[in-house]
C-alpha cells in the first residue's frame, strides 16, 4: 500500500489497484447522462452526487453505506460555504463506486488510521467549447474544507488541452504540478495542503467534427466523524 513521504499527498493511477476494466468502462459511459450543475450558469459543468458513511470493521474490512443526503456544504470562507442541492447518483452501490471508495478507505487508513468517515462523492463532467473554457477551480488556490480529498480522478479527456493539477503547502508554495491523464488521481491531506486546477480549453485532438471538449472526473471529500 502507498504511504506518504515528504508531503501528505500521492499521485497514483487506478491501474495500480487492479480495477476491473469492464466495471470501469461501464461507469465511464454514465458520464454521458449527467444533468447540468445548476450552480454553474454557463452550462460548463454537469454533476451527480452521493454521500456515504464508511466504517472500519475488524481486519480492516470497510462497510459502506449510502445516505439520502442531497445537500453539500464546505467548511470554507468563500461562496462554497453555502448549501447546495445536487441530484443524487441513482445507483449508489455501483460496483465502480464501491471499489473506488474501498480503495480510498484503504489509502486513508494506511496513512491516517480511522474508525468512521463521511465521504462526499462527486461525479463531474467539465465541458468546454471553441470560445468558452471550463473552470473547476474558479476560487483559485484553495482547500475544500475536508480532512482528506481525492481532488480529481480523471476518467476521460476528450478534445481538450489544459486541466493541470497543482499542489501547494500551507504557505501556498507550489510543490508539484501534474497533467492527469486517464485513470490518474491525486489523494491528499486537505488540512495541510492547498490545490488548484487550471481551466480546460477546447482543442480538437480526438474528433474535429465535434464542437465541444470535456474532462470526466470523480472526486471525494473525506471527513472524520
Amino acid at each position: 500500500m502507498y504511504k506518504f513521504h515528504n508531503h501528505p499527498y500521492l499521485k497514483l493511477n487506478l491501474s495500480q489497484f487492479n480495477f476491473n476494466n469492464h466495471i470501469l468502462n461501464r461507469f465511464k459511459n454514465t458520464f454521458n447522462y449527467l444533468p447540468n450543475d445548476n450552480y454553474i450558469k454557463n452550462n460548463t459543468r454537469k454533476r451527480l452526487y452521493r454521500n456515504y458513511i464508511i466504517e472500519k470493521e475488524i481486519n480492516n474490512i470497510f462497510s459502506i453505506y449510502p445516505t439520502s443526503k442531497n445537500t453539500f456544504t464546505q467548511n470554507v470562507q468563500d461562496d462554497r460555504k453555502n448549501e447546495r442541492t445536487f441530484e443524487l447518483i441513482s445507483e449508489p452501490m455501483n460496483p465502480f463506486i464501491i471499489d473506488f471508495l474501498t480503495m480510498s478507505s484503504k489509502l486513508l487508513n494506511h496513512n491516517h488510521p480511522f474508525q468512521k468517515i463521511s465521504v462526499d462523492f462527486h461525479q463531474v463532467r467539465q465541458v468546454c467549447y471553441p470560445n468558452l473554457e471550463s473552470h473547476n477551480s474558479m476560487e483559485g488556490i484553495h482547500k475544500d474544507g475536508a480532512d482528506y480529498i481525492i481532488s480529481a480522478t480523471v476518467l476521460n479527456r476528450f478534445n481538450i488541452t489544459g486541466g493541470y493539477s497543482s499542489i501547494y503547502d500551507n504557505n501556498k508554495n507550489r510543490l508539484d504540478t501534474y497533467l492527469l491523464n486517464n485513470n490518474d488521481f491525486i489523494f491528499q491531506n486537505d488540512k495541510d495542503l492547498y490545490h488548484y486546477v487550471s481551466p480546460i480549453y477546447y482543442q480538437p485532438l480526438t474528433d474535429a467534427t465535434v464542437n465541444e471538449g470535456y474532462r470526466d472526473i470523480v472526486g471525494i471529500d473525506i471527513k472524520f466523524i
